[in-house]
């Protein structure tokens, strides 16, 4: 039978802590080449060969748990808006909630929920800093697996997650100052894709808003039908 995501990526933390080829360096994260791991299922999943940090190991447990490479980069400080466009769902921090395979997020760290009180993350070089200039884990403590720490967020996988954020009926036009990205979701994630540009002087009629992810959006469709999103901070005006 088929592993699950959430097994799935239990099971590539749990080889990136238990493989000392695996050591913490933030300059030269999934750098160097890859290779090919086998997971109980017989599945194959390709992860970097040397280097990670904390985010870098949880981008590829993802990728690889959702077998595609869904998330092209990641830190925390877009991890919330990338795992949500994948279909995670947050929730505040309880150990008694944390189950196998969950995200783990504190702000300026990340790691995966291996169950039964245990985690994996990458933390630290061998010198307890982030430049990590040596391959690999030097002590076998710069990526492992320990007992569960505290966090704020708990992130799950949930199937059919990702459903878009409710349009609210509006009629305006905006009119881009400077280039503007138009986008197939309401969202900034890497994921998304940039269908087309709205150049400066150039206006289209929104006959919606959208809230998502800290930030406003026009919804408008385009000559095919296909719903389309433009955000509405920085250089646009709106009428």
């Amino acid at each position: 039978m088929a592993l699950s995501v959430p097994e799935r990526i239990a099971q590539i933390a749990e080889h990136f802590a238990e493989h000392d080829s695996h050591g913490y360096s933030q300059p030269n994260r999934g750098t160097g080449g890859t290779e090919t791991i086998t997971l109980s299922d017989g599945s194959k999943v390709s992860v970097t060969s040397f280097d990670v940090d904390c985010s870098e190991m949880v981008r590829q447990c993802v990728n690889g748990g959702l077998g595609k490479k869904a998330i092209a980069y990641m830190w925390t400080g877009n991890e919330d808006e990338e795992l949500k466009a994948q279909g995670f769902t947050r929730m505040g921090y309880s150990a008694s909630k944390v189950q196998r395979g969950d995200v783990l997020f504190v702000s300026g760290h990340t790691g995966v929920a291996l169950g039964n009180g245990k985690q994996a993350d990458a933390h630290g070089d061998e010198y307890g800093g982030i430049t990590g200039p040596n391959r690999g884990d030097q002590t076998g403590h710069e990526v492992e697996v320990r007992s569960l720490r505290s966090w704020t967020y708990i992130y799950r996988y949930s199937k059919g997650g990702g459903a878009q954020p409710a349009t609210v009926p509006a009629s305006f036009t905006i009119v881009a100052g400077t280039e503007r990205n138009v986008r197939s979701a309401p969202s900034t994630a890497s994921s998304t894709t940039i269908t087309g540009q709205l150049k400066p002087g150039e206006s289209v009629v929104c006959r919606g808003l959208v809230y998502a992810n800290g930030l406003a959006w026009g919804v408008y469709d385009n000559y095919s039908g296909k719903t389309r999103y433009i955000a509405l901070q920085g250089q646009v005006t709106v009428s």
